[in-house]
Parts: structure tokens; sequence; C-alpha cells
């Protein structure tokens, strides 16, 4: 293009994921576009909640009740007192231990532990209670950690102080000072494997009128499970109201049982074709064994035949059921014997719906429509985009999976999986302006957010075989190291075929020089193309321009920069990208 052509300016941060890299940016993720205007901040990354217990071997000591392994306990070293195990062995277990029993263990140091009977033992109010052991046992003894399956819900108590999550598995944990302990159901939960007859598909809390106790709703395949969990003693208590009532489905289901407490503070929930609801009586203060200071109804609304109940949110006094089986949402007044008029959604099985503001927003089908409605139909309101998501040639009929759904400020937070693109799967953030971007990815790795739980700026989200938190207390905080996040442009036209364009130099600036960290800068002129690197930034230091000449971008027609970004100093998160120059 000769001496006329201008330099190449990227900087329009604040405008997200395209719907085609030829109209937008191509690719924001694990980046803040909305922190301060004009820049792009890098995004800290969650940490996990979940500690890490590696199966390893150990021996006892008889006299000392000390197990000592050959490697650290936990794989980050960190305080696991209060996690729960079993135990097996080739031979005989050290006498006072068993098979086929849960545990929780006692930090004495990296390498050793005791063992108790209960979490109040091991990290309560009596923790130091540890069991006698009277002899080493024989054979080779090996600890084994009992982990979460899925993470399918998770609910907060009125303060907000812990979070409840229900799993695959169909175990509960709670969340106490960033760490993740075992609600533990002796009666039901096997330790190899979990509870019997539970898939984790419903969870409510709530304490009804009263002012000392919240009730926790265990949703199992065909029972519902209680148990007061107002207070320090009630959870080292354990104290559960198993198969408390029963649920129109069967052992052996995976229905949903999505369960939420409405403005009424009456509990309802999803149960085959139908949605139940659980109510305190009037005057009366609800106790499980007491059958006359509540109302259960497991039919108080019924659907169509070969429908199923998925998901519910209310809009004003309505509450508002999506269907897995059809594209139907129907709205249910609470008190009419049936409901009203149905929503159609232009996709069929609804997945998952959330009021925010009024507007049900609707994730409904496999081709990732975002659809909403104000309760009289049922409109797109945003595509996840093909050339992401999908395998790049057909669209397919299956190209994604929803995970959880939740409100945050003036945004919703979704989980999808990507079924032909996993580097895409994630938790997704959709602001109600429309802008799009992928905020995180499980510290574990790409993965589906299954749950999500938001509250004020901060928020956790699980995944299979873990959950993670994003706070300002992280646990154990992952980086954003190497190259997590990237950041793909726009495909310019920066030349025709006759007037080819040349870039010799590039320019990368930040906000101000960060206290850590590294970019990385590639580009390629195809979408097909792999992308070729151009230079990269140690961000060390007192600089906050860095630049490379003879850059050697020659006959172009089209070009894409990726940004990559990452920092080396767990926790700091100061790395804010202002503008990338090409200069001819």
């Amino acid at each position: 293009m000769g001496s006329n052509q201008s330099p190449l300016i990227i900087n329009n941060w604040q405008t997200g994921i395209a719907d085609s890299p030829h109209l937008g940016f191509g690719l924001f993720k694990n980046v803040n576009i909305d922190a301060i205007k004009g820049s792009v901040r890098l995004n800290k990354r969650p940490g996990p909640l979940f500690r890490t217990v590696t199966t390893q071997t150990f021996t006892a000591g008889v006299g000392t009740d000390i197990c000592t392994t050959s490697a650290n306990v936990e794989s980050d070293a960190l305080n696991y007192s209060g996690t729960a195990v079993y135990f097996t062995t080739t031979g005989t277990l050290p006498a006072g231990l068993a098979t086929g029993t849960m545990y929780f263990l006692y930090k004495v140091t990296n390498t050793t532990f005791q063992v108790c009977t209960s979490y109040k033992n091991s990290a309560g109010t009596a923790a130091g209670t540890v069991i006698n052991i009277t002899s080493a046992g024989s054979g080779v003894h090996t600890v084994n950690q009992a982990t979460p399956g899925t993470i399918r819900h998770i609910v907060g108590n009125a303060g907000d102080s812990r979070r409840f999550y229900t799993c695959s598995k169909g175990r509960v944990w709670f969340e106490d000072n960033s760490a993740m302990y075992l609600l533990h159901n002796s009666a039901l939960d096997t330790p190899a494997s979990g509870v019997s007859n539970g898939n984790g598909r419903g969870l409510a809390i709530t304490s009804f009128t009263s002012t000392t106790k919240e009730w926790l709703f265990v949703f199992r395949d065909a029972t519902i499970d209680v148990m007061d969990v107002g207070s320090t003693a009630t959870l080292e208590a354990l104290t559960w109201s198993n198969s408390w009532n029963a649920l129109n489905t069967s052992t052996g289901s995976t229905n949903s049982h999505e369960a939420i407490v409405g403005q009424d503070d009456a509990i309802y929930f999803c149960d085959d074709r139908y949605v139940g609801s659980i109510i305190e009586a009037a005057g009366s203060t609800f106790a499980p064994g007491t059958g006359s200071t509540y109302t259960y109804n497991n039919q108080a609304l019924d659907l169509p035949v070969r429908e199923s109940a998925q998901c519910l949110a209310e809009q004003g006094t309505y509450l508002m059921v999506g269907s897995s089986n059809t594209n139907k949402i129907y709205p249910w007044d609470r008190i009419s014997n049936s409901f009203n008029i149905p929503i159609e959604v232009p996709e069929s099985k609804i997945s998952k719906i959330i009021n925010v503001g009024g507007s049900i927003y609707i994730l409904a089908g496999e081709l990732g429509g975002i659809y909403v409605t104000e309760g009289t139909y049922a409109r797109l309101f945003k595509k996840l985009p093909d050339y992401l998501v999908d395998k790049g040639i057909d669209t397919a009929s299956n190209i994604i999976a929803w995970g959880g759904l939740a409100q945050l400020n003036n945004s919703i937070l979704f989980g999808v999986e990507s079924t032909f693109n996993t580097e895409y799967s994630g938790l997704w953030r959709l602001f109600l302006d429309g802008r799009l971007v992928i905020e995180q990815v499980p510290s574990s790795g790409d993965a589906n957010a299954t749950a999500i739980y938001a509250k004020d700026q901060l928020y956790r989200f699980g995944y299979s075989g873990g959950a993670d938190e994003f706070s300002s207390n992280l646990h154990g905080s992952k980086l954003v190291a190497p190259y997590d996040a990237i950041i793909q442009s726009p495909f310019y036209q920066v030349a025709d075929k006759i007037s080819k364009a040349t870039f010799s130099r590039i320019e990368c600036v930040l906000t101000e020089a960060a206290s850590s960290g590294n970019i990385r800068i590639s580009y390629r002129t195809a979408f097909s193309d792999s992308f070729t690197t151009l230079d990269t930034y140690n961000l060390i230091g007192n600089q906050n321009v860095f630049s490379t000449e003879d850059i050697g971008l020659i006959d172009l027609e089209n070009i894409q920069i990726q940004v990559e970004m990452g920092e080396t100093t767990q926790q700091v998160n100061d790395l804010e990208l202002l503008v990338i120059r090409l200069y001819p």
C-alpha cells in the first residue's frame, strides 16, 4: 500500500466476542473487559475449594495413633484436617480402623495424620479427638479421599456465611473458610461410591419462620432428606431426616428436582411432570417430624403428559416452569389447578431459566441459543458463535451442553460444554447489552461449569470432580499461566490483492507497569491457519511500553492478532492492556 498505509490500532476491548471474527473480536477468554473502560485486564483465576488428598500407602504407629505416608498427604501441603477419607488394605487394617467406613483426617504434619470418626473431631469444636490405634495391622494400607462427582447445585444460607453443594454422587458438602467439608450421611453414603439413589438433582435451603434453624432439603432419586444446618453445632451433630417425603420419580431416575425458595417463602421443586411444594403451616414452626407444621404436595401443578419439569424461575406472581422434553415454559400463578398459556421457545429442551430485571433468560436446545421473554413470547437474545463452539464444518445437532446459570450484577453467568472445541468449555458471561466473554475455566482445566452461585461481585462454580471460588479470599489460587488469558482480534482487511500491506514494527502498551507476567503476540492471515508468534514480552520491571522492530510482515491482505497473557506471581492481577499497534 506504500507510504499511505496507516498503522493498525487494536484497542476496542469493551465490545466482547463478536458473532464472527470478520465482524469483531474473535475471542476473549479469562480476561475482564469491564473493569476499566478503554483497557482489558487479566482476570484473576479462581482457586479450588476441594483439597486433594493423594491416594497413597501409610503405616500406623501404635501408641502414638499417628499414620505416616511417604509423601505429602495433601498435594498443596495445606491444612487437610476435616477431609473425609476411607481406607483399604491388602491384609488387615490397623486395629481401630475398618474398611467400608468414612473417617476424617486430623493433620499432624504434611506427611503424618491421625484419624477421627467425625468432622467435629477433626476440624470442628472437638478437633484433635482421634481414634486409638492398638495394632499396626498387616499388609499394605491405603488412604483414599471421599471425592465429589459432578457438582449440580449450590445454595447459600441466609447470611451467606456458608454455601452448600450437592453432586452426582448424592453427597452434600459445605464450604467453610474457603475449604470444603463433607456433610456425611452415614446411613446412606457408601465411602467408595457415594449416596444410594442419589444424583444430586436438587437442593434448597430455608429457615421458614424460624430464627434459629435453617433447613437443607436434599433431593435424591425418589425421596427428600432434610437436615438443620442453622449453626455450627447442628453441622457437627449431623441429624438427618432421611426419606422425609416421597417424590413422584422412582429409584434410579435422573429427572431434575431443581428447587427454589419463592417470594412467598414456599419451596417449589421439579418432579417428573409435576411441580411440588413445601409450605410451612400458618402459625407453626416447621419441624420435619411433625406433619402438622407443614403442607407437602408433590403434585401441586400437573404438566401435560410426556412433559418433564426441568427448571424454575419467578416472574412477578407467576412461577415459570421450563420443560426438558419440549420447547415450552409454563406460567403458573401458584393458586390455580393448572397453568396459563405456555410460552414457546424456538428450540426444544429448556435447560435453565433465570429472572434478571423482570425478564426471563432461557438456555435452550443444544446449538447455543440464549432466549429471553417478558412473559408472552420468547425471542433469540444471543447465539454462541458457531466458529467457537461448533466443529467448523457443518452444524451438528448437539454442539454444546448447558451448565449452571446465575445472575451477577448486570450480567448472567452460565456454563458451557463445547462438544467439538473443548478449549471453549467453561464459565461464560453475557452482559445484558449483548456483550459476551468466556469468563473463566475451572482450575482443573477446560470443562463445563455445571453449577454456579453468585453474590455481589463474587461467585463459586462447580464442575466434574470439584468446585472453584472466585473471591477476595482465594484458597490455593492458581495462576493465569503460562498463557491462559487469550484475546483474538477481528480479521482486519488491511489491503487488497493488488496493493498489499506491510508491517515492520509492533508495539504493546499497558496502562501501567505490571509487577509480573508475560504477553505473547501472534498473528495469522487466514482463519484456517495456526498463529505464528511475533514476540514475547516479560513484563517484570518499570516499563509499560514494549515493542519489536523488523517483524517482517509483508504481502498482507488480511491479518488477525492474538494476545496471550499470564502472570508469574500468585493472586496478582494488575496486568492491564491498553493498546496494540502495528506500524508500516
